[in-house]
């Protein structure tokens, strides 16, 4: 069994006191490769610093939404000069949030679609954060069809996720999915065609069951995969290929 974790954010301080001792362990758990977003301009940095040290590790870069407030022209053309460095494969994680803060819609869509722009102009997919903003994102996103697009840590309703698929996107599901309240999760786990569905962890949040209230990692990457497979009366073995496979393809590994 091969396994890649679609979003784990290595980088984030809870991993500043075992960050090696989990990389050292992941062929323990039969995952063969990270893929790192990045939060802000500092972020993007450090995972592809990161990057360079562990060949199973590939760095996105971008801003998220929540960290847009001071952004300039001048740190966009900083992170394109980092999104043209030769490991980073994708620009994320990027998008919109109103549940945190919904005073700064219009100042969110401008960095949002700068992003998606330099996303096309370099030729690299896209990986999306939606909360609370799924018509704006929708909106947006009819726009950027021509990109490969990832919706990270899926959470909305099944219409929503038809509205995807229709849209030819890929859907990740997270450890929410394990979790007795995620209910659109396990709907969108049975539903996303497996050719492009993929798995995360989100960490170091959105711990799965049975670990839920301990920081996440992505060793647990396995426990999405399990749940998974369940909901669609699979192996585990065959989704984890699926799965595997369709990250390596997205984000051209």
């Amino acid at each position: 069994m091969k396994l890649i974790d679609s979003h784990c954010h290595l980088t984030d301080e809870a991993f500043d006191n075992d960050r090696l001792f989990i990389l050292n362990d992941l062929s323990n758990f039969a995952i063969k490769a990270i893929i790192n977003p990045a939060t802000n301009l500092e972020d993007s940095k450090k995972v592809i610093e990161l990057s360079k040290k562990y060949d199973n590790i590939y760095p996105m870069v971008g801003i998220h939404p929540e960290n847009i407030e001071n952004i300039e022209d001048s740190d966009l053309e900083e992170l394109k000069k980092l999104a043209e460095d030769e490991k980073v494969v994708a620009i994320g994680e990027i998008g919109l949030d109103y549940y945190w803060k919904d005073d700064n819609k219009d100042k969110q869509k401008e960095i949002f679609i700068k992003q998606l722009e330099l996303a096309r102009r370099l030729s690299l997919p896209a990986v999306i954060h939606v909360r609370d903003s799924k018509d704006d994102v929708i909106e947006i996103l009819k726009n950027y069809t021509d990109l490969r697009i990832q919706i990270h840590c899926f959470s909305d309703d099944l219409k929503t996720l038809e509205t995807y698929m229709d849209m030819g996107f890929f859907i990740s599901i997270g450890g929410v999915v394990t979790f007795n309240n995620g209910e659109n999760e396990q709907i969108a786990a049975r539903n996303v065609p497996i050719d492009r569905l993929m798995i995360e962890t989100d960490s170091p949040y959105l711990t799965p069951e049975p670990y839920r209230g301990l920081r996440n990692d992505p060793r647990r990457v396995v426990e999405v995969a399990r749940k998974v497979a369940d909901l669609r009366d699979m192996k585990i073995d065959k989704l984890a290929k699926r799965t595997y496979n369709n990250t390596k393809e997205f984000f051209n590994l």
